[in-house]
């Protein structure tokens, strides 16, 4: 899967943020029940840039056009810690053991402080660093985690973001206009 330019740092601060598939109904007398549909937020980004060569918005635009627009699902990494802020994240999703996959890619890249759970627990397993999708680092399980357990992660580090761009239809004046003013949208996807 292709990886957002990471060379063209956006302005600081990217705004990343969480969305939950939460299901609410509401009851005549006011009160509301609340269902979670999702046991994972997937994460919406704005990048906006206020100044940009004309090879890096082309760089920009050219990604754009080769994702066909909101067609194609592409990660994006944080930039934070390249810009040395850390971050921590908690409850990532990992994915779903199948009983005979020990080794993983972890939500991120760069990364420190890892703790790996499955289904809440945190079982033997070592670091790999880089060498998945995007170059994101990996978890090597002593044991291959069980059919559709559930695998999550804590960690320090650079988020990796499957996402697609929200936007279907732009002009390139439109593009340029909303990359410097008001910041290109990502759309977060569930899954890694």
């Amino acid at each position: 899967m292709a990886v957002f330019p990471e060379n063209i740092l956006p302005v600081y601060p990217v705004l990343i943020e969480p969305e939950w598939h939460t299901l609410i109904s509401n009851f005549d007398d006011g009160s509301e029940q609340r269902r979670q549909k999702s046991l994972y937020a997937r994460y919406n980004v704005r990048l906006q840039y206020k100044s940009l060569s004309a090879a890096n918005a082309q760089t920009i635009w050219d990604f754009y056009m080769a994702r066909r627009g909101a067609f194609e699902a592409f990660y994006f990494f944080d930039p934070s810690p390249t810009i040395g802020i850390t971050t921590s994240h908690t409850g990532l999703y990992v994915g779903t053991g199948n009983g005979s996959t020990d080794i993983f890619d972890l939500p991120g890249k760069s990364t420190s402080s890892q703790t790996v759970y499955v289904d809440g627990y945190s079982p033997s397993y070592s670091i790999l660093t880089g060498g998945g999708a995007g170059s994101a680092d990996r978890v090597d399980f002593v044991a291959a985690p069980g059919e559709a357990s559930s695998i999550s992660c804590d960690f320090t580090g650079s988020l990796r973001i499957r996402c697609r761009f929200a936007h279907d239809k732009l002009s390139k004046e439109l593009f340029m206009t909303v990359l410097y003013n008001y910041g290109i949208e990502l759309k977060g996807l569930a899954g890694n």
